[in-house]
């Protein structure tokens, strides 16, 4: 099942990225771990984040976390309310971080054929250092900057 899922939200990420964001995506192969502290800060220098996580009921439950880099996070909610950044307040960020997750969440689980259909929680903002540093994560790079995303099914 989780091959089915990580498909599904593959393909689901591409497709929110680049027709809400106008971000095409790539997928790094190996998965990481937070703990390569370069995958998301750079090697030099520490850059903010900031996380979400959905929870999911159904066939199977499980929860998506995506940590996206604050100055990413900026250019997606540029282009997806069409402010500059200076119109821009922290709501913003976060209101834009829960809606990606949520379109993505929704749109990979419509592809996973189910008896039950599945309900998505509300997704919450989550801090970042709450993760454990040994939590397995998809690298999704764009043009700008990468992002992580991480499934887990109950």
């Amino acid at each position: 099942m989780m091959k089915i899922l990580t498909t599904a939200m593959m393909t689901s990420i591409s497709e929110v990225m680049e027709t809400m964001f106008y971000l095409p995506v790539e997928f790094v192969e190996e998965p990481g771990t937070l703990i390569q502290s370069q995958i998301l800060n750079g090697k030099d220098k520490l850059k903010p984040n900031m996380a979400c996580q959905l929870a999911f009921t159904g066939d199977f439950s499980g929860s998506l976390t995506l940590l996206i880099p604050k100055e990413l996070l900026y250019e997606m909610t540029e282009s997806f309310m069409g402010e500059s950044r200076e119109d821009l307040e922290d709501a913003h960020l976060t209101g834009t971080l829960t809606e990606t997750l949520n379109m993505i969440c929704g749109n990979a689980l419509s592809r996973v054929d189910s008896k039950k259909p599945f309900e998505l929680d509300i997704p919450k903002m989550i801090d970042e250092s709450s993760i454990p540093k040994t939590q397995m994560f998809t690298i999704v790079e764009t043009p700008q900057s990468m992002m992580a995303i991480n499934i887990t099914i109950d």
